[in-house]
């Protein structure tokens, strides 16, 4: 009889130690959702990308050359066909543009 309160005992304190790494489990689980959440904010990503471009120049300076690129074909596309409800034209501003963008992409990048 007495082995069997012995395993009993062992049994109990086993489960309770299990229960107890279970609460630390699920309190260690619960900061890492709650850290989780927080960075993946929406306003904390813009922060981090922002840092991101200003501590790697590479980063900035291709940045700046799509920004510019892009800007330029758009710039070019409203210059040469404006505000247009044919479809031929809005088909050719989308070639120029596209055009212009690529010319300067590749002048800026050489």
């Amino acid at each position: 009889m007495k082995t069997h309160k012995n395993q009993s005992q062992i049994l109990e304190e086993k489960i309770i130690h299990l229960e107890k790494e279970r609460s630390e489990n699920l309190e260690e689980l619960k900061i890492q959702l709650n850290y989780t959440y927080e960075e993946l904010k929406p306003s904390r990503l813009i922060l981090r990308a922002f840092n991101d471009i200003n501590e790697e120049p590479q980063v900035k300076r291709h940045f700046f050359e799509s920004l510019i690129s892009i800007t330029g074909g758009y710039l070019s596309k409203k210059i040469w066909v404006g505000n247009s409800n044919s479809k031929f034209k809005n088909l050719f501003g989308y070639v120029v543009q596209y055009v212009t963008t690529k010319l300067i992409s590749g002048n800026l990048r050489s």
